[in-house]
């Protein structure tokens, strides 16, 4: 289990929550696991704004992993609300995964009399148990993407887990890593 954080500030709830969930982005998809749990807070002024988010990761459970969020104006909580579920609604139809966390908060600011709704989401994406029959090509751009979540590092693969999963045998592994261009 670890923790995972990112605190920054920018001139404006937008600008500050950008920046945060990029640099925790970045994090999430260079340590393996799943999201378990996700906690954030907003503080919004004159000055500007500053955004803080953490996630606890279980390093136990192979997950691709991030971030999403909303910051939406309105004329009230309602419509506010809505744009924002409606912004995070959009990416969440295309994903197969469960949801971690989020958080939710509504800003006033007193000029101009404006409400601003921001929603934070952790999202965990769903692997398949079990590949199936896979054609080489495919089996190729699944063990890229394996490569991805683990930071590119080829080593941190079990050949034998990998060529279970895809029903394959581990020299199959070896060839298409080989043709990934990829060194074990």
């Amino acid at each position: 289990m670890q923790i995972l954080s990112s605190i920054k500030w920018g001139g404006n709830v937008h600008r500050a929550l950008e920046k945060a969930v990029v640099e925790l982005n970045v994090s999430l998809s260079k340590n393996p696991g799943r999201i378990t749990k996700l906690d954030a807070n907003i503080e919004s002024g004159i000055s500007g704004a500053t955004a803080r988010i953490v996630v606890t990761v279980d390093e136990n459970d192979i997950h691709t992993k991030y971030i999403l969020w909303a910051n939406e104006p309105g004329g009230n909580e309602g419509i506010a609300l809505r744009r924002a579920q409606d912004k995070i609604n959009t990416h969440l139809t295309k994903i197969r995964g469960e949801l971690a966390g989020f958080y939710l908060k509504f800003i006033t600011p007193p000029l101009p009399k404006r409400t601003y709704a921001t929603v934070i989401v952790a999202v965990n994406e769903d692997l398949p148990q079990r590949m199936g029959k896979l054609s080489s090509e495919g089996r190729k751009e699944r063990l890229a993407a394996l490569l991805r979540l683990l930071g590119n590092d080829p080593k941190s693969i079990n050949l034998a887990h990998v060529a279970r999963v895809f029903g394959v045998s581990r020299d199959t592994i070896y060839k298409d890593l080989e043709d990934l261009n990829t060194k074990r």
